[in-house]
Order: structure tokens, then C-alpha cells, then sequence
């Protein structure tokens, strides 16, 4: 994914069309279902998070 070459160290900021159709990916999937839908404040629900250094465990 081109947007994680811009996190590395050392690496320029440059914006080009990879960047942009990879950011443009991301918000489809976070904004499309099953990703985000509001929750049943009459169920309960678990809400789990990794907290890991090293990326998401099991």
C-alpha cells in the first residue's frame, strides 16, 4: 500500500497518484457496511482493541 511508504523514516512526503487512489480505497472501505453501523444501545456489545506495538494479535 503506497500510503505506508510515507511512514517510513527518512522517506519525502510525496503525494502522487498511487497516494491518492490508496487514501481514496481507505475511506470507501471505512465508510461502507459492515464497517460502521450504530450499535443497539438496548444490546450490549464487547468492544475489543489491541493495544500491541508489534500490530494487531491473537
Amino acid at each position: 500500500m503506497p500510503l505506508t511508504q510515507l511512514t517510513r523514516k527518512n522517506q519525502p512526503f510525496v503525494w502522487d497518484k498511487n497516494c491518492e487512489e490508496s487514501f481514496q480505497e481507505l475511506k470507501r472501505r471505512l465508510t461502507t457496511a459492515p464497517v460502521l453501523v450504530l450499535s443497539d444501545a438496548k444490546e450490549s456489545f464487547e468492544v475489543y482493541c489491541d493495544a500491541s506495538k508489534m500490530g494487531l494479535g491473537g
